[in-house]
């Protein structure tokens, strides 16, 4: 977001006072923000003051709304006045703002500082400026201010929304499976095959082999591997606003392995299938990230969005994944935090092989290694 360039300031002195109050009423938490007095009235160089809800004395704001056309400064008379009247005003102030719509001036903030600095020394109130370019760095921080000004949402953000699995919850609990495999190599008796040395067997078996390996190269197999564990994110408007332009853009923190839009594989010739072909959710395994960017980019209100389905292939050991999620749209954004709680099924798979060489027997145990199994065909 670059609105630094292109936010404009408030037209006149007034809607700059009005933008103070709420620019800084939510940077305080201070509900009770006021304007002081009314127009005509002395103010005692104070224009809107509060007591932010973590200190227990009252701040105040001197508003200095400026003519950005003809560059119209601040100058060290204006600030000398408005400090010499706030210093009656009653109670004392513990902090005083000056926000101007003037641009930044060098002079004028090391003018603040060295004021600053005498009146902290001598127990009076801090003198800090704000200028055009640092009160836009805070409207940009502060959501509902930004909603406000930039948006015109005049006070209320009606925008808000969740982002959760399946069932409604912001917790979810998978179970990959794996298996794990143990192999006896025992020792047999081979019987002497009255075969064994004919050469016309021999050719038999050797064409056999190839043909068997001719089938197996061409033949058309699907698997399915069961380590990866399958979920969608449910996007909800919570507010009564529509969403328009959204995007999710997520992220996986964890012991993950690898991401994917499927966790079948298919070998040899297969149809493709045009459907779905335009996809709402696109993962990045390599960085274990993801974005969701759905074709119908407005969600009414209550309304809610379904995203492609991921899956998700952990660790074999049970650990904890965070997905940290943030929601991006034309008139908001907001961002949370998604837990998978993995426990890991290993499954154990024993296996005996009979040998002839007694030097060979021994009892082999494998890594542990996906649960892959050829998907049958109906």
């Amino acid at each position: 977001m670059k609105i630094s360039k292109t936010l404009g300031r408030p037209e006149n002195w007034q809607d700059f006072e009005s933008l103070c109050k709420k620019l800084w009423g939510e940077i305080w938490k201070c509900p009770e923000i006021k304007k002081n007095g009314r127009v005509g009235q002395t103010q005692n160089g104070v224009d809107v003051y509060g007591i932010p809800s973590y200190d227990d004395e009252y701040y105040g704001i001197q508003c200095k709304g400026k003519d950005e056309y003809t560059h119209k400064q601040l100058t060290i008379k204006e600030i000398n006045s408005e400090i010499k009247k706030a210093k009656t005003f009653e109670p004392k102030l513990k902090k005083l703002y000056f926000a101007t719509t003037a641009v930044k001036d060098a002079e004028i903030e090391k003018m603040i500082r060295l004021v600053n600095t005498a009146h902290k020394k001598n127990g009076l109130f801090e003198v800090h400026i704000f200028s055009w370019e640092d009160i836009v760095d805070l409207i940009e921080e502060n959501r509902e201010t930004y909603d406000y000004y930039v948006n015109s949402i005049n006070f209320k953000s009606s925008n808000s929304v969740s982002v959760t699995f399946p069932d409604n919850t912001t917790e979810l609990t998978i179970v990959p499976k794996f298996r794990k495999r143990i192999t006896h190599y025992k020792q047999k008796i081979v019987p002497q095959n009255p075969l064994f040395g004919n050469p016309i067997f021999d050719l038999i078996e050797r064409q056999q082999k190839q043909y068997a390996q001719i089938i197996s190269v061409n033949s058309n197999k699907t698997e399915i591997n069961y380590s990866f564990c399958q979920f969608y994110l449910r996007v909800h408007n919570t507010g009564d606003s529509p969403i328009e332009e959204y995007k999710v853009f997520f992220e996986f923190e964890g012991e993950i392995i690898e991401l994917s839009d499927t966790n079948e594989k298919t070998t040899g010739y297969r149809i493709l299938s045009l459907h779905n072909a335009i996809p709402d959710t696109f993962l990045y395994s390599e960085t274990m990230t993801g974005k969701i960017v759905p074709r119908k980019s407005i969600l009414v209100g209550d309304d809610t969005f379904k995203s492609d389905d991921i899956y998700l292939k952990p660790s074999h050991k049970e650990s904890k994944i965070v997905i940290k999620w943030k929601l991006i749209s034309k008139s908001f954004k907001q961002e949370g935090d998604l837990l998978i709680n993995v426990k890991p099924d290993i499954e154990t798979i024993y296996k005996d092989i009979l040998i002839e060489d007694p030097l060979k027997v021994r009892t082999e145990e494998s890594e542990i290694e996906d649960y892959i199994v050829e998907k049958n065909d109906k």
